[in-house]
């Protein structure tokens, strides 16, 4: 694969990108930098099931949308090696600053995004997920985060990506020695996420507390969407779903699905005792705190509180 914006006149340029990013083994969406002209040049091949890019762009951004992570075949794992420039990346809830010599990994099942505010120079491996011995479940421990190249494994495995990736390039073919080296580059990149894994293992807690606080005050801002889910949360913040869960169940011991409920339930009840709505039917209530259905929130109430909505409205009337 070559492509080169160099070929196509500057009009051009950004829908070329855009439409080659589209079509990747991976699909992403180009986000240009507004107002600002776009260059960029990108040149890969594959070598047994892994995939070698390296290219060179202008700033801008790409993102795995929600959209394309439930539409196109995501069930691999990205590698991002910085070879010039920095971006920031986000997944899982976090937004790190990748600067050059570092690595960063992506799961492409799940939606991410990668923004450069100057110039990047970036070489990437894009391999299948059963290729590799961590889950994704484990991986999203790492995703978005700053993995050195200067040492440890990063060290050997940064010039041997460079050099697999010249060699994908090569339009004469690939013998099989080469097809050989590729799988041991999976195996170095096995093994350089085991090392971040066992680095992070006591660096997890403030991050998720972080994330927990975050996704709480999304909720609150909106219980009044009727489409506030447990999967639009956890893509909104660039979360498995099972990772979502999991953060629940530790943070406040429930479920996603029974913290809304009790939070639009409260919502409601404070409303039902608040003199100034008095205007407001107990169905306008329940609407305006994302209940769709008045029977279900008269249930939910009657079961959370011991009573109908109606009979606490004015109990609470008559105690003011």
């Amino acid at each position: 694969m070559v492509l080169d914006t160099a070929a196509v006149a500057p009009a051009d340029r950004i829908g070329y990108w855009a439409d080659a990013s589209s079509r990747m083994p991976v699909p992403l969406e180009f986000r240009p930098d507004p107002g600002r002209p776009f260059r960029g040049w990108l040149r890969g091949g594959a070598l047994a099931d892994v995939q070698l890019c390296e290219l060179a762009v202008s700033p801008h951004g790409v993102a795995r949308t929600r959209r394309l992570a439930e539409t196109t075949d995501g069930a691999f794992f990205k590698l991002d090696l910085v070879l010039a420039g920095a971006m920031v990346v986000r997944q899982d809830g976090r937004a790190t600053e990748i600067g050059a010599g570092d690595f960063t990994i992506f799961d492409c099942s799940r939606p991410f995004s990668l923004t450069a505010s100057t110039p990047l120079r970036l070489l990437t491996c894009t391999m299948p997920q059963s290729a590799l011995s961590i889950s994704p479940e484990r991986m999203a421990r790492i995703t978005a985060t700053s993995v050195p190249g200067g040492h440890g494994v990063g060290w050997l495995l940064a010039p041997f990506l460079d050099r697999l990736a010249r060699l994908a390039q090569d339009p004469g073919g690939v013998s099989w020695e080469v097809e050989r080296a590729a799988h041991s580059a999976v195996a170095l990149v096995d093994s350089l996420c085991a090392a971040q894994l066992s680095e992070h293992r006591d660096h997890d807690a403030p991050g998720r507390a972080e994330l927990a606080r975050r996704v709480r005050a999304y909720i609150d801002e909106h219980l009044g969407d009727s489409d506030l889910t447990p999967d639009r949360i956890a893509a909104e913040h660039f979360v498995s779903r099972r990772s979502l869960y999991n953060l629940f169940e530790a943070d406040v011991g429930v479920s996603v699905a029974r913290w809304i409920r009790e939070r639009r339930l409260e919502r409601a009840r404070d409303d039902l005792a608040n003199p100034a709505l008095d205007d407001l039917s107990v169905t306008e209530i329940a609407l305006r705190h994302g209940f769709v259905d008045p029977a279900h929130f008269s249930r939910a109430f009657r079961a959370a509180y011991g009573c109908a909505p109606s009979r606490y409205r004015r109990a609470a009337a008559e105690a003011a």
